[in-house]
């Protein structure tokens, strides 16, 4: 007799399979990233229509199958139909379903990654919120909970909290600005990588997204000048932890900026 089992998800990708079923790519808590078959899917009538679209979060009952998992009937919980309606919205909202997906893995709960996913797409929805900010929000969030953020916090030369200073991209750690300065008056060019300037405003930004969780995440704006500062310290931990070109990536900077 199989087991069934009930796990909360979001979709991220649907595809056909065969003349009337679909298969499915789920971010779920408790199973990390599973791929189902949602038997009759594609047929109008089918109560089993909305359990595959992308987007979609809620309760999946499902049971193993030799390659995958079946979902025998599910709860659609939100719809996230503001995302859809906008085209860079969805732009948006579908690289975050890619980077989550391509940050989750099979047999490994994914519960903070699913939070973050879920608090990001309702975030887009919010209208006081840039899309960009999100974006950018979300993908250092991602990074932080892959393990792979360096610690704002505290300067790696004189082990002091640091309010202002300079971010390394060849070796991934900040010094404070006084340490910067004695580096820099080193004139040891293999010891002292070029360097992102921070500002109190841009170094505190990036300590409040590592540090806080989903829920209260979206609680901020910034200026021009703060956001500009955090991009590219964003990219390069990006383009070091990231080894593939996302499709929705590519599509987004062509569609929302």
């Amino acid at each position: 007799m199989t087991d069934n089992m009930e796990v909360t998800g979001i979709v991220l990708t649907a595809m056909p399979i065969g003349e009337a079923d679909r298969r499915i790519l789920l971010l779920t808590k408790e199973l990390g990233k599973i791929s189902a078959f949602v038997r009759g899917a594609r047929k109008p009538t089918s109560p089993m229509v909305a359990s595959t679209r992308p987007f979609a979060f809620g309760r999946f009952e499902i049971y193993p199958g030799k390659s995958a998992y079946t979902v025998r009937k599910c709860e659609i919980l939100e719809y996230f139909e503001g995302l859809v309606s906008d085209v860079s919205k969805t732009a948006y909202g579908s690289y975050m379903l890619e980077l989550a997906g391509y940050f989750s893995h099979e047999d490994a709960p994914a519960g903070e990654m699913l939070e973050l996913l879920y608090y990001s797409l309702k975030a887009l929805l919010h209208p006081q919120i840039p899309d960009r900010l999100v974006r950018r929000i979300f993908e250092l969030k991602a990074l932080s909970v892959e393990g792979v953020v360096p610690d704002f916090r505290t300067c790696i030369k004189c082990r002091k909290p640091v309010k202002e200073g300079i971010f390394r991209p060849s070796v991934m750690n900040v010094v404070c600005t006084d340490c910067a300065q004695d580096l820099q008056g080193n004139a040891l060019p293999s010891y002292v990588p070029a360097g992102l300037p921070l500002s109190k405003s841009a170094l505190y930004t990036l300590q409040f997204i590592a540090a806080t969780p989903p829920p209260k995440l979206y609680t901020f704006s910034l200026n021009e000048e703060t956001f500009a500062q955090i991009v590219p310290v964003i990219d390069r931990l990006y383009a070091a932890n990231v080894d593939r070109t996302l499709q929705s990536r590519q599509m987004l900077s062509v569609l929302a900026e």
